[in-house]
């Protein structure tokens, strides 16, 4: 009898990863997907009885700790992480504060550091890692310096573990979405003349949808996907391919 197929999204309550989880459900015998707002959360639940839902605050290590240790008690491995919780703070250099920077370096860097640590245990021979990077660190960006910091981090992290996992043939990649109509997007504050601009900086002439990247990383997670290791795939319509201009 086949071993049953695990997977953990984290920051999977909404956007590109409640869509990687819905793509995974057709593949995996189980789904974890990992959410900070409660109350989200349990509407995941009610409207995804497929899925199973946990809450913690993965920018506290103490949470990601107890979260995996709930992990832990319920399934004997996982076989895929997609290391996606994240958020951006888009502000001019000269005024992000302290709180601004703690808050999206202990979530978009350290949260997934840890993330990854305290999954490593449970994972066996022939897992796989999906992190959530960015274009923006490929190019400057205005207003992204302390948003890219992280996801560079982060785009250095994979390439270290790509090479101390390799013995224990766990495979840890990347996807990097350009601009992506989520939840998380539209709530930004972001002038209607300025996505103009941005859209037209997409040789695909539009923005991606949560669903594509989703289908990215149930690639870099299955076996067809088998020989590819320590990589980044870019998912932004052909836009770091051309000049940037906003």
């Amino acid at each position: 009898m086949s071993q049953l197929k695990n997977a953990v999204i984290t920051g999977g309550t909404s956007g590109i990863g409640l869509a990687t989880a819905l793509r995974l459900t057709h593949t995996y015998d189980n789904v974890i997907v990992i959410g900070r707002n409660a109350t989200k959360a349990q509407q995941v639940a009610q409207e995804y009885p497929k899925l199973i839902v946990l809450t913690a605050d993965l920018s506290q290590v103490s949470a990601i700790r107890s979260v995996f240790a709930q992990i832990k008690e319920q399934f004997t491995h996982i076989d895929t992480l997609f290391a996606n919780a994240g958020f951006g703070v888009f502000k001019p250099f000269d005024r992000i504060t302290e709180a601004d920077f703690d808050a999206q370096v202990n979530l978009n860097y350290k949260g997934t550091f840890f993330t990854i640590q305290q999954a490593l245990p449970l994972m066996p021979t022939d897992a796989s890692i999906i992190i959530n990077e960015s274009w923006t660190y490929h190019r400057g960006l205005a207003d992204a310096s302390l948003y890219s910091s992280t996801k560079s981090a982060i785009a250095y992290l994979v390439k270290s573990l790509a090479l101390e996992l390799a013995d224990r043939r766990i495979r840890i990649n990347a996807v990097s979405p350009g601009y992506t109509n989520t939840e998380q997007f539209n709530e930004t504050t972001i002038a209607t003349d300025r996505l103009t601009k941005m859209m037209a900086n997409v040789p695909a002439g539009r923005f991606g949808t949560a669903d594509e990247i989703a289908k990215a990383v149930a690639f870099l997670a299955s076996n067809v996907a088998s020989y590819v290791n320590g990589q980044e795939l870019v998912i932004d319509g052909g836009m770091t391919s051309v000049q940037a201009g906003v």
